[in-house]
């Protein structure tokens, strides 16, 4: 298992930012998706964005919840 910097985390996330439009507000998100494509958990669409498995359950709650 690989040990990834926390620059490593931080440059990954950063590029998921550009990549998800520059929004604001999806710092921790973001933060969250960096740590998961650097580990290999991330789940990746034919969109730029990818994201964690946690992160993707806690959406399609929150759509559920509407």
């Amino acid at each position: 298992m690989k040990n990834y910097t926390e620059n490593d985390v931080r440059v990954a996330a950063y590029y998921n930012w550009l990549n998800s439009g520059c929004q604001n507000g999806n710092d921790l998100q973001n933060w969250n998706n960096a740590l998961a494509q650097l580990s290999g958990k991330a789940t990746c669409t034919n969109s730029k964005v990818c994201t964690s498995a946690s992160s993707s359950k806690k959406s399609s709650a929150k759509k559920s919840k509407k």
